[in-house]
């Protein structure tokens, strides 16, 4: 897992996992995530995209919607080589299409920040770990564990 060299606030790790989400959602509906997951219905159903990488407090995928900066998502990570699902609040900061194959559906690349994974406030839980040497968060813990501080980019 390579980390991106990017001048950003924040270290990006490259992920390929599935994503489903919802646009728009309601940050105001304060609905326990099973209710939320139960209470979809046909005319209500997730797009699918794929993550492209993850950050702090951010997360990079790519799909078929095209979205607008500012739309709020309700998004479902599905952690692969397993049956986990991390749940996400998050806010579209930028989408841009992505150049299309000839015969190929257009493709949107989309930034969000993440306001909350399961539950928990994102930036609540971002801090410095002296350990590794490494900004950290609930974000990342949940989507990438403990492997990216112990395969982090050492100082040359």
């Amino acid at each position: 897992m390579a980390v991106k060299q990017v001048q950003r606030k924040y270290p990006r790790f490259e992920t390929d996992a599935k994503v489903s989400f919802r646009a728009p959602y309601d940050f105001r509906a304060e609905v326990d995530f099973k209710l939320q997951r139960e209470a979809a219905s046909a005319h209500d159903q997730p797009y699918i995209g794929f993550s492209k990488d993850i950050s702090v407090n951010g997360l990079c995928f790519e799909s078929p919607k095209e979205l607008k900066t500012g739309d709020r998502l309700w998004i479902e990570l599905h952690l692969p080589k397993s049956n986990g699902i991390i749940y996400m609040e998050g806010e579209v900061r930028w989408s841009k299409p992505v150049a299309a194959t000839q015969g190929s559906p257009i493709q949107y690349l989309t930034g969000v920040v993440v306001g909350k994974v399961d539950g928990s406030q994102v930036d609540d839980t971002v801090y410095f770990d002296e350990q590794y040497k490494v900004m950290w968060s609930q974000l990342l813990e949940s989507v990438l564990g403990g492997f990216a501080k112990l395969h982090r980019n050492k100082p040359a």
